[in-house]
């Protein structure tokens, strides 16, 4: 018996989809082909077709080897929306190696325990990130570093590129094919994708490439993708949301990639109005820039057609306004790292309906052969309207954590992903997000570890105590802030502070404000109540 919520799917997406051995590797090749003069990549003013795109991955792949990787080994990519962010991954999945994604923003601490943590054998940066290789511990860099400018294939509409020494161009020239290339199996580690949690460091996800092939086949079912689509990459590619679906989906079902470097709002507009995308899906402080933004009312974006949102809480009013400014409905969606990218979603051409009691948009209903369970606190389902803990089974959830088999046992419990998301769903089969059951913050779609904000302030001589909370904000829809209490004699300023933090952590994960306390609220064994602290009234 299908489950009731397949009543509201759109007309032709099926209850179930099952990916079977494919990889997007497979079906890259499948599309390059058919179709080899076919646009793969297009980049400001300048477009790669599909046997380039084939051709220089195969060069990078090539160079890959030449450096020692092979089936099973780890690359890391921590580089912005370009060509060769996507040639890189590329690469490393036709030699059968694992893509462990990096924030380009990691400061030498952060990248330190993604590098050693994953084993990276390479690195593929920015030549911005420099500075960050130099500072890691002795030991700490992998065995090679190749840089990118990141501006290689930039037209008439980008800016004036740097013009750093670019190992990975370089590579690219040498040409070649790989010596041992590789079709990925099913249960393949395809990405490490490091997320943080509640009781340690970062983690990494092992998204396979059966998840992957999953989500190129759901999404074009459920968004009803054909060849006349094609992908504006708003989501960064080293996300789980813009490698999942962007870059695997622009690969997997052969549609052309719209790269937009980094995310500006105008720059984004004058792209859409250019190269015509029909597909995008992004965190919701993405759309808010471009309704805020002059220049983008100005630019014709008829063409994005096909939008979602996922990745922080999408408030009604703003998908209202959205759709009066461009008339595009921005659908909900709602995933994580852990289940590659969306799980649950509302279908295309349907309004989401809005709870009553608590203002909630609803974030959709389970995608094919996904079933949502709300689970109270002993692991027993709850029936409709009851709130609980969201868990979540289906061809996209992670095979588990890297190394971490404790973890793993925790959160996939008989392969089923315990979110740590509250929320319920009706009776029609829609799903609403209440609460988090955890301290995690999210701000602008990125997920923050508060104790890890914590931990560097301190490192400051002056700090006692120590606090972070996610306070609301109406752009980023959470923001950090910092309580703290100071040493005797102390004199640093809160804005020293944040500036310490600044120095230290990637841009999104800095306190917006520290606020210097005389003592931090405590319980009577003396730890520190981070509710207490979002209860007080902001002043």
């Amino acid at each position: 018996m299908s489950p009731h919520w397949h009543s509201l799917y759109g007309e032709g997406v099926p209850g179930e989809i099952d990916p079977g051995p494919e990889n997007v590797v497979e079906m890259f090749r499948r599309h390059a082909a058919a179709r080899p003069d076919a646009p793969q990549i297009r980049y400001f003013g300048a477009t790669l077709d599909r046997a380039g795109t084939d051709r220089l991955s195969d060069a990078f792949a090539a160079g890959l080897e030449r450096r020692g990787v092979g089936a099973g080994d780890r690359v890391a990519v921590a580089l912005q929306n370009t060509p060769a962010c996507v040639l890189a991954v590329l690469a490393v999945w036709k030699l059968g190696g694992t893509v462990v994604p990096v924030n380009p923003m990691y400061k030498a601490r952060e990248l330190a325990h993604l590098l050693a943590d994953s084993g990276a054998r390479v690195l593929v940066a920015h030549p911005s990130a420099r500075a960050e290789v130099a500072a890691l511990p002795a030991g700490g860099a992998p065995e090679h570093v190749l840089y990118s400018r990141g501006g290689a294939f930039a037209g008439d509409l980008g800016g004036p590129w740097p013009q750093e020494p670019d190992d990975v161009l370089a590579i690219l020239d040498e040409g070649g094919v790989p010596r041992a290339p590789v079709s990925p199996r099913p249960g393949d580690a395809a990405l490490l994708s490091y997320t943080s949690g509640t009781t340690g460091p970062a983690k990494g996800a092992i998204n396979t490439h059966r998840n992957l092939a999953y989500q190129v086949a759901a999404c074009r079912a459920w968004i009803g993708l054909d060849e006349r689509d094609s992908v504006l990459t708003i989501a960064p590619l080293f996300h789980i949301t813009g490698l999942a679906m962007h870059l695997a989906l622009g690969l997997g079902a052969g549609l052309p990639l719209v790269l937009t470097h980094r995310f500006d709002a105008a720059t984004t507009a004058a792209l859409v109005e250019h190269h015509r995308p029909t597909f995008t899906i992004g965190s919701i402080t993405a759309f808010i820039a471009l309704l805020n933004e002059p220049a983008a009312r100005d630019r014709d974006l008829s063409s994005l057609t096909k939008v979602l949102s996922g990745g922080a809480p999408v408030p009604a009013a703003t998908v209202r306004a959205f759709a009066d400014a461009f008339g595009t409905y921005v659908h909900n969606a709602y995933g994580l790292t852990e289940t590659t990218s969306a799980a649950v979603a509302v279908p295309l051409g349907r309004t989401a309906p809005v709870d009553e009691a608590s203002g909630a948009l609803a974030i959709g209903v389970p995608l094919p052969s996904v079933h949502v369970e709300i689970r109270d606190e002993r692991g027993e389902p709850l029936p409709p309207g009851e709130i609980g803990e969201l868990a979540i089974t289906g061809p996209q959830v992670a095979a588990g954590y890297w190394r971490n088999p404790g973890q793993t046992r925790a959160s996939f419990p008989d392969g089923v992903l315990l979110t740590g998301d509250v929320g319920f769903m009706d009776t029609a089969g829609w799903v609403y997000l209440v609460d988090r059951k955890k301290d995690m913050i999210v701000a602008a779609g990125y997920k923050i570890w508060p104790r890890e904000v914590e931990d560097v302030l301190y490192e400051h001589p002056d700090v006692r105590e120590a606090a972070v909370i996610g306070v609301p904000d109406p752009y980023r829809g959470e923001t950090v802030h910092a309580h703290v209490s100071l040493r005797p004699g102390a004199t640093v300023t809160a804005e020293e502070l944040r500036a310490f933090c600044r120095e230290r952590l990637a841009v999104y994960k800095a306190p917006a404000r520290v606020r210097i306390e005389e003592e931090l609220p405590k319980s009577v064994s003396g730890k520190i109540l981070r509710r207490a602290l979002r209860e007080e009234p902001p002043t």
